[in-house]
């Protein structure tokens, strides 16, 4: 059976609070079989090391979201810096970054939050899960200030060029189930020009299918099939490939 691994997901949200081992058991009969659940704020982080007692095949980042970044305080820092120094479970820091959408949180104070976290990445030499929406060119401004970072961006929307100025920073890009549902030319292009060494599969799951469907992990092979499709490649080879380079940045 092909091994996958579900690089963004949220199986601490609350959608998943009833059924979370009957959702892993359909990802595992998929071939989907580790997850790395990324983090919002310090509100998940219990729940966020809750489930990952419970199911060892769970991976956690720690982060604060941008969207989230007005509820936290700098004694927030300080805890996350603790769930990520040496010896705890955590394989990267995020999902944290930079969202220019409308009613989000002041820019200035997504930046601070965002910088203070590419600070504690590089503290405790860990990848980065970065949030970049309509802000590739200033995620990039801040990462050539760090030029030790590495990571992945996360559902990645930008143009081929951004895609191509992160990957030269050092960075994965993070394609997930909106590839089933809008197939445009500007994905097109993407898919079929990146190397597949510098691509990671993800969910987002719960989210990730529109407002009113439940995502969930196993969905991640749809991902996989989407993009053999568009590359004219094996699927197996798709999910193989980019499941190790997964494995590779977060040192599974």
């Amino acid at each position: 059976m092909a091994f996958g691994i579900d690089s963004h997901c949220h199986l601490d949200h609350i959608k998943f609070k009833h059924d979370l081992a009957e959702v892993l058991t359909r990802a595992n009969q998929q071939g989907v079989q580790q997850f790395i659940v990324a983090g919002v704020g310090f509100q998940q982080w219990p729940e966020q090391q809750r489930i990952k007692d419970l199911y060892p095949n769970i991976f956690n980042a720690y982060g604060i979201h941008p969207w989230f970044c007005n509820l936290h305080q700098e004694a927030h820092l300080e805890q996350l810096d603790a769930l990520l120094s040496d010896g705890s479970d955590a394989v990267a820091v995020g999902e944290c970054g930079l969202d220019l959408m409308p009613h989000r949180p002041d820019m200035d104070k997504q930046l601070w939050w965002f910088q203070a976290q590419l600070a504690l990445a590089k503290k405790n030499d860990l990848p980065l899960i970065i949030h970049s929406v309509k802000a590739s060119d200033m995620v990039i401004q801040q990462l050539k200030k760090h030029p030790e970072s590495r990571g992945v961006i996360h559902g990645f929307s930008g143009s081929l060029q951004q895609a191509h100025n992160f990957i030269n920073l050092g960075f994965l890009i993070g394609i997930g189930t909106r590839l089933i549902q809008t197939n445009t030319a500007k994905m097109q292009a993407l898919l079929t020009d990146l190397p597949l060494t510098s691509i990671l599969l993800e969910t987002d799951a719960p989210d990730g299918l529109g407002k009113d469907a439940r995502n969930e992990p196993a969905n991640l092979i749809q991902v996989a099939h989407a993009m053999a499709k568009l590359r004219n490649q094996d699927s197996a080879t798709i999910l193989a490939t980019c499941s190790k380079n997964a494995q590779e940045l977060f040192q599974l």
